[in-house]
């Protein structure tokens, strides 16, 4: 064996040596939990719509999930160290009031269609994951979207949690502020009367489409916002309102893990 083969091998074994120490010392660590104070954490918020129950039922494929590949992406993140945590959780942790899992991540779903019911909610259950939908007023109990019934039967579970993706789901970057925040204010005061307690104060763009009035006017009325921009939340510049969520779509685990590292490094948050 010549000195370059040497060389070599000896480099390869040291990165080998090194990939399997970061891996050993991620699972290790994997339960450890942290205030928002003691290190930078990077907590990606998953956005789906949609859940189906096969291929055959998928006509877009941004906006619809199969069962199958849904429940893989979360079963999958978990068994690598993942711990899925709540909106309220992450309030506390922001506030200083609750330590968090080192690799947390969140579910939503946007809109309200059946298929969180008839999908996420049982896998959800089952499991004991906090799952959030972000519904539209005016499209409940439609064709393709779950009742106030289905609801409040999910919202007893204690693992699905119910805020505003807004009344009726307009473009609401060209409305004032505050016929913005009338909008939200109403379409929360209604998901409390329809549920029968009071809700956090959490709101979903649709669409992602938003300005930075609105966002500030919100903000100063205690509203918690979502934004639709596949970054990806990191604990040094936490805000919750502009809270940072990806689309997982059809990919499998492995490809959302490089997305989470890649919009890390990208984006900074």
């Amino acid at each position: 064996m010549n000195k370059i083969t040497k060389v070599i091998l000896i480099t390869l074994i040291i990165i080998l040596s090194l990939i399997t120490g970061v891996i050993g010392y991620d699972r290790f660590t994997a339960n450890n939990k942290y205030s928002i104070n003691e290190k930078n954490l990077k907590i990606p918020i998953l956005v789906y719509h949609d859940i189906v129950e096969n291929k055959s039922e998928v006509e877009f494929d941004y906006m619809q999930t199969t069962k199958e590949i849904f429940e893989k992406q979360i079963t999958g993140l978990m068994n690598l160290g993942y711990k899925p945590i709540s909106y309220e959780d992450l309030i506390a942790y922001k506030n200083g009031e609750e330590k968090i899992y080192k690799k947390s991540f969140l579910i939503g779903f946007d809109d309200g269609f059946d298929g969180v019911y008839k999908y996420a909610y049982p896998f959800a259950k089952e499991n004991n994951i906090p799952i959030t939908s972000f519904l539209i007023n005016d499209f409940v109990g439609l064709d393709g979207y779950y009742t106030w019934d289905n609801a409040r039967e999910m919202d007893k579970s204690g693992v699905v949690k119910i805020y505003s993706h807004s009344l009726k789901h307009d473009n609401y970057d060209t409305y004032s502020k505050e016929d913005l925040l009338k909008d939200v204010n109403a379409s929360l005061a209604q998901i409390e009367k329809e549920l029968g307690h009071s809700v956090e104060k959490i709101f979903t763009y649709p669409c992602g489409k938003f300005n930075k009035e609105e966002q500030e006017f919100l903000r100063k009325n205690g509203i918690i916002q979502n934004l639709t921009d596949n970054k990806i939340n990191q604990s040094k510049n936490l805000n919750l309102s502009g809270l940072h969520r990806m689309y997982p779509l059809n990919d499998p685990v492995w490809k959302i893990l490089l997305k989470i590292e890649y919009r890390s490094i990208k984006y900074g948050s």
